[in-house]
């Protein structure tokens, strides 16, 4: 038996409903992995986070961190 237009559409409004909020999930997921690395990191005397670069002025992290907010700008 076909689907009537009505549960057609919502069947399409739940399967892009479902598709945002995974995909957004996957996005706090990420932003807990990241934030979970800077806890990690060293502290000077005030609390504050060691955030370094290499000798070549590359750091991962923060480059990921860019990345991740590149990602959600969108």
């Amino acid at each position: 038996m076909p689907l009537d237009p009505a549960q057609r559409h919502q069947i399409e409004q739940d399967a892009i409903t479902a598709a945002w909020e995974a995909e957004h999930l996957a996005a706090c997921d990420d932003a807990i992995a990241l934030l979970r690395e800077i806890a990690d990191l060293d502290r000077d005397d005030d609390g504050d986070a060691f955030i370094a670069t290499d000798a070549d002025g590359h750091n991962d992290l923060m480059s990921r961190i860019s990345a991740f907010l590149a990602k959600q700008d969108q």
